[in-house]
Parts: C-alpha cells; sequence; structure tokens
C-alpha cells in the first residue's frame, strides 16, 4: 500500500508516481517518485513509494535503500519495517550476523521511539524534575527522594537511548549495493586483492572514500573497497 503525498508542491508529481504504480507500470512508477527525490524533497511516505516502485521494477538495491532512508525517519512505522525485512529476504548475500544479534535487537526496540521523541521525554524529565525539586526546596512539598531519583533515571535512560539511536540509524553512513554484483577489494582500485564478492542489496556500513571507492564495513566484520558507481549511498 503506498502512503499518500504529505507536501502540496509536488502533490502532482507524487500522484503520477502512484498512478502509475496501481497501473502496473513500475519502472515508470520509480522513476516518477526518483525524480521527486532528486529534486531535494524528504520524507518517509515518499521513500517508502519509491522502495515499493522500485521492488516491483526488480531493483532490489534501490529498494532496500529507499525503505532504509523512509525507517531512519519513521522508525515505528510496521509497514516500513516489515517491507525492508521482505525485500531484504531476496539479497544473494546471506552474512552472517550473529555476532551482533544482541546489538541489532536492542537497537531495534530502541528505534520504536525516534530521537525528536526521546529528546521530548528528557526535557519534560527534566522539568518536571526541577519543579519538584523547586517546590520542595520553598517547603510545598515534603515527599523524599524517590521521585528525584525517578525523573534522574528518566532523563539518564532517555539520553542514553537517543544517543544510541542517534549513533546506529542516523550518524551513521550507510550504503547499498545497487548492482547485480561488484567486487570488493583490499584497496581502492582494481589492482588491489578481491576480498569478495557482493550482490545486489548487500547494505554496509560507509568508513572512509577514496576518488571512486567506499570503504564498507560489512555484516561479517570485513572491511573492503567497493566502487562507488555500485553503490547508493543512504
Amino acid at each position: 500500500m503506498l502512503f499518500a503525498s504529505s507536501q502540496a508542491g509536488i502533490n502532482e508529481d507524487f500522484q503520477n508516481g502512484v498512478k502509475l504504480y496501481d497501473q502496473g507500470d513500475f519502472q515508470s512508477s520509480a522513476r516518477q517518485f526518483q525524480s521527486i527525490i532528486d529534486k531535494g524533497y524528504s520524507s518517509a511516505g515518499l521513500y517508502y513509494n519509491a522502495g515499493c516502485a522500485y521492488f516491483k521494477a526488480g531493483k532490489l538495491g534501490q529498494a532496500i535503500a529507499n525503505f532504509r532512508r523512509a525507517q531512519r525517519l519513521a522508525p515505528d512505522d510496521e509497514d516500513i519495517q516489515a517491507n525492508l525485512k521482505f525485500a531484504q529476504l531476496f539479497a544473494v548475500d546471506k552474512v552472517d550476523q550473529t555476532h551482533s544479534l544482541l546489538k541489532d535487537r536492542i537497537t531495534d526496540y530502541l528505534g520504536i521511539i525516534s530521537p525528536n521523541n526521546y529528546f521530548l521525554i528528557t526535557f519534560i524529565a527534566i522539568v518536571l524534575l526541577f519543579g519538584y525539586l523547586a517546590l520542595r526546596r520553598i517547603g510545598y512539598l515534603r515527599a523524599g527522594n524517590i521521585p528525584v531519583v525517578i525523573l534522574a533515571l528518566v532523563v539518564v535512560v532517555s539520553v542514553s537511548s537517543m544517543i544510541w539511536v542517534l549513533d546506529e540509524n542516523y550518524l551513521v553512513k550507510e550504503g547499498v549495493i545497487v548492482a547485480n554484483q561488484t567486487d570488493v577489494l583490499s584497496g581502492p582500485g582494481q589492482d588491489f586483492e578481491l576480498q569478495f564478492e557482493g550482490h545486489e542489496g548487500l547494505r554496509f556500513e560507509i568508513l572512509d572514500e577514496r576518488s571512486n571507492y567506499y570503504l564498507g564495513l560489512f555484516a561479517n566484520k570485513l572491511k573492503g573497497w567497493v566502487n562507488k558507481s555500485d553503490v547508493v549511498q543512504i
């Protein structure tokens, strides 16, 4: 199910993309949504729709990239999460992720709440904490320190969670392989040794870039250089 546009300025182009999708012209639909993205527009719904169109058009890498972009903007959206997981099932590379299973579960759990909401929770807790301390100081309240401890814990947990989510989902640069197959090399050039072959839809963390290559950290903890022309950056 596609999302409706929330930006009036691109509504006509957006609706054309939806219409093309409904007509079964998925390649044209994907191009229409991509043209909106190329103009600098960004929203969870736009990326989600682009992901759906790319997936139906057989462009797995672009689909995963756009679902991941949508997830970053709306981490609690169940449709986006489900479509991203479903699309990843079709990726050729099934890298071993057992080493990070606990970390991934923590990230998924904490990612249910966006950083903005964590900030709001922190702000409210701080206001309540200082308000409580002020009222107690002037004698309106004579309760013990339990509310202070609870509010302080809320602040600490909320700030820690916000930092975790930002670090794992927003501050990290990610890439997705969009070529059918590409060489992951030991250095930024074709003269370097082949590490392994990566296929369409494989995600990785971008650690560095040199000229026409990205240095990627893959889920199997291997590092390697990938040609930028075979990658789309999230």
